[in-house]
């Protein structure tokens, strides 16, 4: 089992007047970006900013494909993860992201460790020409 997802959140933003609060993304491998929030401006459970992160019973969670990472086809990132019990949570919002509304915390661990070992088994995922140095617009 991988470590607890929520050692690893990153508070880079706070405004206690609103409620408003965002963690910095986890960058999975190179391969995907993992945006998991709750405060009062998010799908979480409580809709509220609490200071222990273990005290909320659900997050909102986004999943993003990196630039320079092949989404389609067999060797596609998502292609990877469709076997996944939780994939049918997210609702996509565009070819490269998909998000969640009230998951689960044991479910967030469960994406967590996933998509950790998804981008471990599958490093061909990630661009040639991104590994080149060339930069993707």
């Amino acid at each position: 089992m991988a470590e607890d997802f929520r050692g690893l959140l990153k508070e880079i933003m706070r405004n206690e007047q609103t409620g408003e609060r965002w963690f910095d993304d986890l960058d999975i491998g190179g391969v995907f970006y993992l945006s998991i929030q709750a405060s009062t401006l998010h799908d979480s459970t409580p809709a509220a900013l609490l200071d222990d992160v273990k005290a909320y019973e659900a997050f909102q969670v986004v999943l993003q494909t990196k630039p320079g990472v092949s989404i389609c086809g067999k060797k596609g990132a998502w292609t990877h993860l469709a076997a996944c019990d939780w994939l049918p949570l997210f609702v996509e919002d565009s070819p490269l992201l998909r998000e969640a509304a009230h998951v689960p915390a044991s479910v967030v661990q469960r994406i967590y460790e996933d998509v950790l070992a998804c981008a471990s088994a599958h490093p061909e995922v990630i661009s040639k020409k991104r590994d080149s140095g060339v930069k993707l617009l």
